[in-house]
């Protein structure tokens, strides 16, 4: 009987595996369409009253549309999962939003960087209880507000289909996959498999590093930092070999 418990216990590891192999290819194939969009509009920076912000970030379009409505989708079935991986089943996004931030709360400090800039796509990530306790409002999500505006075809919802919008949108799934991948699995080599374009973050090994770094809720260290911090003495003495 324990033998049988094993081999269900490991088919289910094994399913739970594929599925999220599969849910990060399909990520992929999102920030692959983002990607594209290059070659029509400019994804640079600009100064705007002291504050860098995508030159093109207001620019509103049916691709951004559909990155934005696919890529809501996938972070909502992605929370879900992260919140089952606590053991916390969830329904709605205030319920979402309040188990993964009261679960890892730094989670809003995570940086992912574009080609073009470095932002925490998550900083401004909230909610607070209405109603006497009873419902939970959401706060600095705006791309998922973009999302609900969209769906539900409000008037000239298009105009928050926007190039920002898109961004960010990606950027929070691409958080939340990485979290679920490091709850379920101990590690991201999901990741070294299988590549995406567009978007990294330091968390990751490089080519002067090996191994992980740690994620925000684990001290928020690059490979390097993490190895420096562990191990002190070999990387004081690797410093004073390559001088």
């Amino acid at each position: 009987m324990g033998g049988m418990l094993s081999k269900l216990e490991s088919r289910k590891e094994c399913m739970e595996q594929i599925e999220l192999i599969q849910h990060w290819n399909y990520f992929c194939s999102l920030a692959e369409r983002l990607d594209d969009t290059k070659h029509y509009i400019d994804h640079g920076l600009q100064e705007h009253d002291g504050i860098r912000e995508l030159v093109h970030g207001k620019v509103y379009s049916d691709i951004f549309k559909q990155i934005i409505v696919l890529a809501a989708s996938e972070f909502e079935i992605m929370s879900k999962a992260l919140c089952s991986a606590k053991g916390v089943k969830t329904k709605r996004i205030g319920d979402i939003s309040e188990t993964i931030l009261g679960v890892f709360p730094k989670i809003i400090d995570f940086e992912v960087s574009t080609p073009f800039w470095i932002n925490t796509p998550l900083h401004d990530w909230k909610t607070t209880r209405i109603d006497n306790g009873k419902n939970v409002k959401v706060e600095g999500l705006d791309w998922w507000f973009a999302y609900n505006s969209i769906k539900h075809d409000e008037k000239e919802s298009i105009k928050n289909a926007t190039f920002e919008n898109a961004v960010l949108a990606l950027a929070s799934l691409y958080i939340i996959e990485i979290y679920l991948m490091k709850e379920l699995f101990g590690n991201m080599s999901i990741i070294y498999t299988y590549p995406t374009v567009y978007f990294k973050c330091k968390y990751l090994p490089h080519s002067v590093s090996s191994g992980e770094g740690l994620l925000p809720d684990e001290g928020g260290l690059s490979p390097t930092e993490r190895y420096k911090k562990e191990c002190p003495e070999l990387f004081k003495k690797y410093e004073i070999e390559s001088k």
